[in-house]
């Protein structure tokens, strides 16, 4: 009896374990939204009414003082102990200029891989070893602030 438990318990966990997940991730609404935006015309509030909070604002301004959403969107599905496969991926800049009037929305699919650096900077100040960690605290105190 317990070897027929454990045999089904064993074979619950095999079949759940190389359970296909797909998870989406983003921007949830339609991206047909973005053909109600009027380039020239609208200002970011509009676009904000229009289709929605962007997922990215830049955070630096572009070379002619203008600056940019982006709408991201990705799913992907995830089977077992796999590495997640990438169903569908899209992202839209919508791009504005230094009075945040709308001067593009420009649309890329695909995904780009950006390679990690693993390399130390080195930073400066003293390298206290676990004797300068552990007691290197002794002996400084605070003034107290007097009136």
């Amino acid at each position: 009896m317990k070897f027929a438990g454990a045999l089904l318990s064993f074979a619950l966990l095999f079949t759940t374990a190389c359970e296909k997940t797909v998870v989406t991730r983003g921007y949830a609404l339609d991206f047909s939204d973005f053909s109600k935006i009027i380039v020239g015309k609208d200002d970011a509030q509009a676009v904000f009414e229009k289709v929605g909070s962007p997922t990215i604002r830049s955070s630096v301004e572009n070379e002619k003082g203008g600056y940019s959403w982006y709408y991201a969107y990705k799913r992907t599905e995830k089977n077992g102990f796999l590495d997640p496969k990438v169903l569908e991926q899209k992202t839209i800049a919508v791009n504005f200029d230094s009075q945040g009037i709308v001067r593009s929305i420009t649309e890329s699919t695909g995904e780009k891989e950006i390679a990690l650096v693993k390399e130390k900077t080195e930073t400066a100040g003293k390298n206290a070893g676990i004797f300068g960690e552990t007691f290197g605290g002794l002996g400084k105190y605070r003034k107290r602030y007097e009136k």
